[in-house]
């Protein structure tokens, strides 16, 4: 997870264009899109940067008895520019505005990817029972950086500050969520959420020639370790290694992501 937000930039602007329609919410245009009228809602909230396209890949593939909603945050996709320093608040306010205006009951299923992940952790501990369960993709966790201290306790804490240096000069000025992404405060877990179903897949594919050792195969399996603590505190908790799969795991193995899911709204 601790890599460059630039290459999350570049994928983004490769995603092939999606249909949406768009929402006005505190003046400012947020682009979405409702699939299905199935009676589960069910709302994916995508990694740093990709917009609602970032869902393309599963789109397609999703089950029949749900009610899909998608959307891109402020300063991503089609939707409109995002300013300042945004909070973990102020993504969870969005998501609320946004299931409001469009008239999504709740309890809803939430699907989040990476940044995602953050918004739907806060979400659920901030709306009880709004949330019947989450399904997670790689999300976010702020171990990351203690893999590379771990793993090279001398070198380690320059290789972080230099992608830190490296985040914020290439988002300075439109990219809204550095702050949250390189707070490494605690993710939310069961005692703040609650007892929800969740799902997590963690990405622990080895690449051919590791880039850091973040990508090494000690670095995948401690990531692997890290994720699955964290749900695994859950009592319905359940952690899926996806050895497949790289940090975009919806691109990488749609079935499993469609499996998994699947297989969660039969828990609800």
């Amino acid at each position: 997870m601790l890599r460059l937000i630039l290459a999350l930039l570049l994928l983004a602007v490769v995603k092939v264009a999606c249909a949406s329609s768009t929402l006005t919410i505190d003046g400012k245009a947020i682009e979405y899109e409702v699939k299905g009228d199935g009676p589960i809602p069910v709302l994916f909230d995508a990694g740093a940067l990709m917009g609602m396209a970032g869902w393309d890949s599963v789109w397609e593939q999703l089950p029949s008895n749900i009610t899909a909603i998608r959307f891109s945050r402020l300063g991503e996709g089609e939707s409109d520019a995002c300013t300042g320093k945004r909070s973990r608040q102020d993504y969870v306010a969005e998501v609320d505005k946004v299931l409001t205006a469009l008239d999504i009951e709740r309890p809803f299923v939430y699907v989040g990817h990476s940044f995602g992940g953050i918004t739907a952790r806060q979400f659920s501990a901030a709306h009880r029972g709004e949330v019947s369960a989450m399904l997670l993709l790689d999300p976010y966790n702020p171990h990351d950086v203690d893999i590379l201290k771990q793993l090279d306790p001398v070198d380690g804490p320059r290789q972080i500050q230099a992608v830190k240096q490296a985040d914020y000069e290439a988002g300075a000025g439109k990219w809204c969520f550095l702050d949250i992404i390189w707070d490494k405060t605690e993710s939310l877990g069961y005692e703040a959420i609650g007892d929800l179903p969740v799902t997590l897949i963690a990405a622990a594919k080895v690449p051919a020639e590791p880039r850091n050792l973040f990508e090494s195969a000690e670095g995948r399996k401690l990531w692997g370790q890290y994720q699955s603590d964290w749900v695994q505190a859950f009592p319905r908790g359940r952690a899926v290694l996806a050895e497949q799969s790289s940090h975009y795991v919806q691109d990488d193995v749609p079935e499993l992501v469609v499996e998994e899911l699947k297989r969660l709204l039969q828990r609800l």
